[in-house]
Order: structure tokens, then sequence, then C-alpha cells
């Protein structure tokens, strides 16, 4: 399988999925997005995974960020199947007519989902780092929340998570401390969040190379609803 990874920050790399990718002979082809000058066909992929950002969907300027949303919608309507992380979830779900607004906090931490299909979506642990939330496009199908937040979907093909399967410790770390003074802005302990990091970090690997072969599973299907 060929997979286009859309990559908006160097520290926000593919991490565990591209583990995924190596282990499973599948060509991984990465896509740095903010310095796309002409985006491609996504037709030329067989399937394409939407990586996480700093910025907002809904309230950063940047250009980029309608172009990849319009980008993600063209790739939906052509069958090519979809992977939102974080950010490219809430991408994605823009793409597919959801909303994506502030939340209520900043949430840095491992979360247990309450999964709606734990056949393609197990409750985890995973870790999660965001602001923003989406509400689940119309005709979506909700795969995990926790409380009053959606945290996975999909429709036909397409996945989004509210979460980081892809990301390492060695990853998590480097968000911390590169993010500190945002951190201290929503009075988050950067040293308990380095701890908590790696209070469960154990099996998040295996979690993770699971999690991707569930989706790629969904990705083989018939693509119902696209």
């Amino acid at each position: 399988m060929r997979i286009l990874v859309l990559e908006h920050e160097r520290d926000a790399p593919a991490g565990l999925l591209a583990e995924w990718a190596l282990d499973r002979g599948h060509e991984l082809t990465t896509l740095a997005v903010p310095d796309v000058e002409r985006w491609p066909d996504p037709r030329g992929a067989d399937s394409v995974v939407s990586l996480g950002s700093d910025c907002s969907v809904h309230a950063s300027p940047e250009l980029w960020i309608g172009e990849e949303v319009a980008f993600l919608r063209r790739a939906h309507a052509a069958g090519v199947p979809l992977l939102g992380i974080c950010f490219g979830a809430q991408a994605l779900a823009r793409a597919l007519g959801g909303e994506v607004k502030r939340g209520p906090a900043l949430r840095p931490e491992w979360t247990v989902l309450d999964s709606a299909d734990p056949d393609l979506m197990p409750a985890g642990p995973w870790f999660r780092w965001h602001e923003d939330t989406f509400t689940i496009p119309p005709g979506a199908r909700e795969l995990g929340r926790l409380g009053q937040i959606p945290l996975a979907f999909s429709l036909g093909a397409s996945v989004g998570v509210q979460f980081h399967p892809e990301v390492t410790a060695e990853i998590a770390h480097g968000w911390v401390r590169g993010l500190r003074r945002q951190l201290a802005e929503s009075n988050i302990d950067e040293a308990m969040l380095h701890v908590e990091i790696d209070s469960r970090a154990d099996g998040s690997r295996e979690r993770a190379l699971d999690l991707f072969d569930r989706i790629h599973g969904l990705w083989g299907a018939p693509a119902a609803g696209v």
C-alpha cells in the first residue's frame, strides 16, 4: 500500500506509524504540508494520513489549513481511505461537514476511551494532547469518547482519532520541552507530565501497531458511506 503522510511540523513525525508501515511492507511518502506549492491528486495514493499540528483548524490564519481540508474532502470523495490524527482528525471532521471549536482545556494525558466499537477502536490507553475538539460529521459513526468529548469517528474508510497512537515517549517528551510556556499558561506541571508520559508508555507500541492493523482492515473493506 502507498501511504501519503501529511506532516505539519518536524517534531510531530509519523513515529510508530512509520514503524508499522515498514514492518508491514507499506510504502510511506511524507509531504511537508506548510511547504506545499501544488497539492497532488489524492488518487495517486492508496491511503492518506494527516498528522498533528500546533495550528488550529478553526482559529489559525495559515492558508494551507483550508487547502488541506479541501484536499481531504477530495480524497474522501474519490474513495481514498483516510486517517486523521489529532489536528488531522479535526481537519478531516471539518472536511466531512463537522465542526471544530475550542475545547474546555488543554489535554496532555493518557486516556482510556469509552469505545463504541472495541473491535475497531480499542479503549487504550492512548496519549492525547489537544485544545480543540470536533463534532462527529453528518452520517459518520462515533467510535469513542471521554465524557462529553468525542475522540474518534469513521465515515466509510475515513477515520479520525483525537489522540496520538503514533507518538513515542521520546516524541512526547520533546513536545513538553518545546511547549513549556503553553503548559505553564495552562497550569500544567511539566515535571509531572514527564512522569505521566512514562507511566503508561509500556505497551504503547504494541497498541499502536494493533490499531493501525485494524484501521488497515477497514481500509480494505468496501467504503460504504463515501
